[in-house]
């Protein structure tokens, strides 16, 4: 990988911390981050505070390549503690707040976190308190860094850090080959046993944010809005590190409330953000977003569910914003987008084409057989933006990485002639109802075409003679009453095929949401399964 992204010239060799040294001293009054809470800290005050604790954490035995686990909210001293890390050549375990003992015991284990920084308090849960017992089966844990309150003994006040550094650190320039060192170590939340370590670099890391940079055409006059926790992948990179390699400035959220986006978008000016689809309706449906000036948001870069077409025309003409469809994953982060003055059939009707310097391909179920245009197969990418593989898990890192380079993604997919991608769903997202296979997307996509509608998940349940049915559940719009027979009918116009037609609905007020905004669709046919929901026959019986 280094011999020909080198020859290529595609990666980069430059790390987070050259560019932001550059910025802080070419612009250090400018406004850096934007705090939840309406702070502001300029440029010149996070390089000031980055070297107090990077100094401390040297001082406190930190080295290159020592794992520090973050477990914070959007909050500043995320983006303090990254920089820190990557000034000692450390690296970033990012994790989600909502994270508890049962994912941290294995992540913090596996990883062998040297550090790790945790809140004192947040949503009212106590996170010292959960770390003293995590504390006694991780020997590698020395250092608990907490910040709001001293902690139990054992823990450190993370103003500690902020301290006169007590060791300073005049890193050598980095060489060719440190640019291809791990920076981040971040787990997937995916639903296997045991989460797989992503492993990125500089390199593979600076490449996808200079590239999208210069794609969406963003500079130092955006303002990034980042509503997606930090600890997920979305956030990290295209929050905080895109926020910081173009010299703009972050605009930080750390509790999901649509009243309160809305006004940090109007405050701050916010002017790009990439996040989940659901959170552009979301903004939207709120009684109250053509209250707010929001004239500076030019770009939603959506990922994870599909932009159905009215959402997007609703979007430029009330707000003035482009909303454009993206595909990736945490081993390439973005592998597909489209600029944003794109056609619009290109923007809302698929989801990018690769990122340049990047392939994308469909394969056959083999994966040794690349598809022509038009066909439905595996969505593999390969380039510059591909991780190296999975932290100490090699026999996962040849499931899904091929010898010449592919990452397959286990995502279905179909490529028109023009090289624009459109997911049609998980291959572990498949309704396999009597031997035919049903797109869970290609349904989804239709019924949110129906007017009453927000949002939709269909979701596989079992049954006892078919192996499987679909089950529609539907979000409304305005407490509007909906049935069954209804949506069958609106499905049913749209020519869609008995055997794809869903057999079962439940209305709910909301949904089982990761904290990245993915419906949670296992929770959705566990609840199912346990009656939740109350009896259930499917149609027809």
């Amino acid at each position: 990988m280094i011999h020909r992204h080198a020859a290529e010239g595609t990666w980069p060799d430059r790390s987070l911390i050259e560019v932001f040294d550059e910025v802080a001293g070419r612009t250090p009054d400018k406004i850096a981050i934007a705090g939840p809470d309406g702070g502001r800290m300029t440029y010149a005050e996070v390089a000031r505070k980055v070297e107090c604790i990077a100094g401390n954490l040297a001082a406190a035995g930190v080295q290159a390549r020592d794992v520090i686990s973050l477990q914070l909210p959007n909050w500043p001293e995320f983006v303090l503690v990254h920089l820190a890390a990557t000034r000692l050549g450390a690296v970033t375990n990012p994790l989600l707040p909502n994270y508890r003992s049962k994912e941290l015991s294995y992540i913090l284990k596996f990883a062998s976190s040297k550090v790790a920084v945790i809140p004192a308090v947040f949503r009212g849960f106590d996170y010292p308190a959960m770390y003293a017992e995590l504390k006694k089966e991780l020997p590698d844990l020395r250092q608990i860094y907490v910040i709001g309150s001293d902690g139990p003994d054992g823990m450190t006040p993370f103003a500690k850090l902020l301290e006169k550094p007590k060791a300073h650190i005049r890193p050598a320039p980095p060489g060719p080959t440190d640019y291809n060192e791990m920076t981040l170590l971040a787990f997937t939340s995916g639903t296997e046993s045991t989460p797989k370590g992503v492993m990125h670099s500089h390199n593979t890391l600076m490449y996808g944010t200079a590239t999208m940079a210069r794609l969406l055409g963003l500079s130092s006059e955006d303002v990034v809005w980042t509503a997606s926790p930090l600890g997920h992948g979305t956030a990290f990179e295209w929050g905080m590190r895109q926020a910081l390699v173009i010299g703009g400035t972050l605009a930080l959220q750390d509790i999901w409330n649509v009243e309160n986006a809305l006004k940090i978008i109007a405050r701050e000016r916010c002017t790009f953000t990439l996040a989940a689809t659901p959170f552009a309706a979301m903004l939207l449906e709120s009684p109250t977003v053509d209250h707010h000036d929001l004239s500076s948001f030019r770009i939603f870069a959506c990922a994870g569910a599909p932009i159905p077409q009215k959402l997007g025309e609703t979007f430029r003409q009330r707000i003035g914003c482009t909303l454009i469809g993206m595909w990736g994953m945490t081993e390439c982060f973005v592998g597909s987008a489209s600029p944003p003055d794109d056609r619009t059939e290109k923007l809302w009707e698929t989801d990018g084409k690769a990122m340049p310097g990047a392939e994308l391909a469909i394969f056959d179920a083999t994966r040794s057989k690349q598809l022509p245009p038009g066909e439905v197969g595996e969505l593999a990418t390969r380039g510059p933006h591909v991780c190296l593989g999975y932290f100490n898990d090699p026999q996962r890192t040849r499931e899904t990485f091929s010898d010449d380079g592919w990452l397959f993604s286990n995502d279905l997919a179909t490529m028109d002639a023009d090289g624009y991608i459109r997911l049609v769903g998980r291959k572990k997202d498949m309704i396999n109802r009597g031997g035919l296979k049903v797109s869970a997307r290609e349904v989804e996509e239709l019924l949110l075409q129906h007017g009453s509608i927000v949002s939709v998940a269909l979701v596989a349940v079992p049954d006892d003679r078919l192996g499987e049915r679909g089950c529609a559940f539907v979000v409304p719009r305005d407490n509007a009453r909906l049935t069954l027979p209804q949506l069958v009918r609106h499905l049913e116009d749209k020519g869609v095929a008995k055997y794809k037609l869903p057999e079962y609905l439940v209305v709910l007020h909301e949904f089982p949401m990761t904290a990245s905004g993915k419906i949670q669709k296992f929770k959705l046919r566990e609840d199912f399964v346990n009656g939740k929901y109350g009896p259930q026959r499917p149609a027809g019986s």
